[in-house]
């Protein structure tokens, strides 16, 4: 495969879904607009920054690399079904079930240890996310089997 200028690529990326998520927030509230048009801003940003450095030292590799994509596909489907599943059996199984899954998958090693530090990392960010959106936030996640 051809190297590409992963930079260029990233960069472009980045500034298109940014302008296309800015055009999307025409019906928010002025309140609910603050924190999306600060992340949006910062995507814009980090696109212009990459474009920047692809014309001065870009990255030149290829884009997609052949042991990568069994793990790239394999992330794509686990990403799908907690998108489907999502709302059928709640945010914390199918949040916990996928990240943990996807941690494991995404490391170096493969162990027993590694596969249960995974899902204790995945617990306790879920746990953090659902205890500061749902209690502190009070942003109603979809309920599911135990929350």
């Amino acid at each position: 495969m051809k190297a590409k200028n992963t930079d260029l690529i990233g960069g472009l990326f980045m500034v298109i879904t940014a302008l296309f998520f800015w055009t999307k927030m025409d019906k928010f509230t002025p309140y609910a607009k603050i924190f999306p048009k600060a992340i949006i801003i910062l995507v814009f940003l980090s696109g212009i920054g990459l474009l920047i450095k692809s014309r001065t030292n870009g990255a030149n590799s290829e884009l997609f690399v052949l042991d990568d994509k069994a793990k790239m596909i394999l992330v794509a489907a686990i990403s799908l079904a907690w998108v489907l599943l999502f709302k059928k059996i709640g945010f914390v199984v199918t949040s916990f079930l996928a990240l943990g899954i996807l941690i494991w998958v995404l490391g170096e090693k493969k162990s027993l240890k590694n596969f249960i530090m995974s899902f204790l990392i995945a617990g306790g960010e879920i746990g953090l996310l659902y205890y500061v959106f749902s209690k502190v936030l009070y942003v109603p996640f979809p309920k599911g089997f135990f929350f």
